[in-house]
């Protein structure tokens, strides 16, 4: 990229890893940043740096929430005595936790894993929240457990992961978001319509003898 700053290329390549940010997106964004004297810069700069120590994973489901300064960070879905405490919708980030809230169709409670199993990526269960998944289940009282991933392959790789290590602990039904989601389709990316009547028309995942390891 040629009669540019260094300032400007290296902020051109942090915000290009973003995720759905290019390169040419990216110079739009920092072009936009010097255009004129409007202090956003400066804004930006100070809540960037503030956000790592103003944002913890939930201690209960792992959405992020304001950390506390004494006992456990919960967010507010957690707190909240109106949510459904018997059933638990299992998402892949707090974006899809988000995109769920914004169709009004779900009152539950929820577990975000942060990711999905991808061994390319060399993301292992180890990586993801699967092992409190597995406690939490193990301890409550659920009466549904709802399997609330995308349509990619990791992603069905990851419910039948899920399924396998679930059933050793829960004997209750688990269900599927109906394919109203498109595969290699994300969450963050569908309209609330196309998600809320996915979560509307879920069914029953067959319990089988499916391989635990991975």
């Amino acid at each position: 990229m040629a009669a540019l700053p260094p300032a400007v290329l290296a902020t051109i390549e942090a915000l290009s890893d973003l995720p759905g940010i290019g390169p040419r997106s990216a110079e739009r964004l920092v072009f936009g940043l010097l255009r004129g004297d409007t202090g956003l810069d400066q804004r930006l700069a100070r809540t960037l740096g503030d956000l790592r120590g103003g944002v913890v994973e939930c201690g209960r489901c792992h959405h992020y929430c304001e950390p506390l300064p004494e006992g456990e960070s919960l967010c507010g879905i957690c707190v909240d005595g109106r949510r459904d405490e018997g059933c638990l919708c299992i998402v892949e980030s707090p974006a899809d936790l988000i995109a769920l809230e914004r169709t009004h169709t779900y009152r539950g409670q929820y577990h975000v894993l942060h990711g999905v199993l991808s061994p390319l990526q060399k993301v292992g269960p180890s990586q993801l929240r699967i092992a409190s998944l597995v406690q939490r289940v193990g301890k409550g009282e659920f009466t549904e457990v709802v399997l609330a991933l995308s349509g990619s392959t990791e992603a069905d790789a990851t419910s039948h992961y899920l399924m396998g290590q679930l059933q050793k602990v829960y004997e209750g039904p688990v269900t599927r978001l109906a394919r109203g989601i498109p595969t290699g389709g994300n969450f963050d990316y569908l309209d609330a319509g196309t998600i809320s009547r996915a979560m509307l028309d879920r069914h029953a995942v067959q319990r089988t003898s499916l391989p635990l390891g991975l």
